[in-house]
């Protein structure tokens, strides 16, 4: 028998995303949109821990959110949660120029679902994607969730030193299998089945 979780996003790539890995567990997702305060928060984490607790608060059901962050090292972490208004103010190519000179171009997505069945009760799985950052806009070989995907080079699964909008494939075939199978909604799965 399934498990009906609700899930607070507009965003229909996530909840494909969701889906694919959470039926595994037999749980069915129920996207679900409400009015939530804007975070300023910098940590994506914190951000879903505040939304699921409002979501909650608002369905009286079990919910998760999920939020994103990236971060860039060199620029102290840069633009963290802030990636929309980081594009729409600066843009994808002054990042790279606010990125010459610097040797260490580190960067990471890092992926949070917060989990909430109870008030003030939240439990939070992240998965962290490693990579670098490149020296030149990439081109868009697929449709993309983000511009910085297009300076963003994922350290696994990526023998021929592509941006994530470059991935096509088997290339991407074998990234989003890792992805599925490794993800922020995956640990979340396996963890509720467990309770």
């Amino acid at each position: 028998m399934s498990k009906t979780i609700y899930f607070v996003t507009t965003n229909k790539e996530k909840i494909k995303q969701a889906s694919k890995s959470l039926s595994r567990f037999n749980i069915e997702l129920k996207d679900v949109n409400l009015e939530m305060p804007e975070s300023r928060a910098e940590d994506s984490k914190e951000i879903a821990i505040e939304k699921a607790k409002i979501a909650f608060d608002k369905l009286k059901k079990p919910v998760i959110v999920e939020d994103s962050g990236f971060y860039i090292k060199s620029l102290g972490g840069f633009p963290m949660t802030h990636i929309k208004f980081s594009l729409k103010t600066l843009g994808i190519a002054n990042i790279i120029k606010m990125m010459q000179g610097f040797k260490t171009r580190n960067a990471e997505w890092r992926m949070s679902v917060a989990y909430c069945s109870k008030k003030n009760n939240v439990k939070t799985f992240t998965y962290i994607d490693k990579g670098s950052i490149s020296t030149k806009l990439k081109r868009k070989k697929r449709k993309t969730m983000s511009d910085y995907w297009r300076i963003y080079i994922p350290s696994k699964f990526n023998p021929k030193n592509l941006a994530l909008s470059e991935f096509a494939g088997k290339d991407i075939e074998r990234r989003e299998e890792h992805y599925a199978a490794n993800n922020q909604f995956m640990k979340f799965g396996k963890w509720f089945i467990k309770q």
